[in-house]
């Protein structure tokens, strides 16, 4: 079971919070849990825990900010997206390619409903640096059409190992299912 943290970087690319998470085949299909603390909408915990089928479809998704709860079991075809990088995994792992698509947003904090057009650019296999390491990955260029902000992304197996201005992976144990770690050269 992959285990790690993220550091949650602000719009001015200064830290404002950490994301711990743990990950993991399951029965259904996989599974993410994780626990936030940020400064974002004051100081404050929050809790999310996402279930999806073998297709990579969410079936469950909890999130708690300690204010605000949401539980939801999406339809089939819904894509979701909140303030963490297991909901961009998850479309990842859903696509074949370059794709445009509509996404329920949940709003960071409130856990509002929008809905947000994207577009997820698939770029191909590569090895990507990271604080933690060298991993080899797929790289994504995610774009909320709506807003216009962009950012890269690279998967390795069911893990965010990069997530250029928003995330940064900082501490990490693949476990006994997780991407490793590439042999320095």
């Amino acid at each position: 079971m992959p285990v790690g943290r993220y550091t949650i970087l602000g719009d001015d690319g200064e830290p404002v919070g950490t994301e711990e998470f743990r990950c993991a085949p399951g029965p259904m299909g996989w599974r993410y849990v994780s626990e936030i603390d940020t400064s974002e909408h004051g100081q404050h915990h929050e809790t999310i825990d996402i279930a999806v089928d073998a297709d990579w479809r969410i079936v469950r998704i909890r999130i708690d900010t300690g204010a605000y709860r949401l539980l939801e079991e999406p339809t089939d075809d819904e894509h979701l997206d909140y303030l963490t990088p297991a909901t961009n995994l998850i479309t990842t792992k859903r696509l074949t390619g370059t794709s445009e698509l509509d996404v329920g947003f949940v709003e960071p904090f409130t856990l509002e409903r929008t809905r947000d057009r994207q577009r997820y650019e698939l770029h191909g296999d590569e090895e990507v640096d990271t604080p933690v390491g060298r991993f080899a990955a797929t790289r994504w260029t995610y774009t909320s059409l709506d807003s216009g902000w962009t950012s890269d992304l690279w998967v390795a197996g069911d893990v965010v190992v990069r997530y250029d201005r928003i995330f940064e992976l900082t501490w990490y144990d693949p476990g006994a299912s997780g991407p490793r770690v590439l042999d320095p050269t």
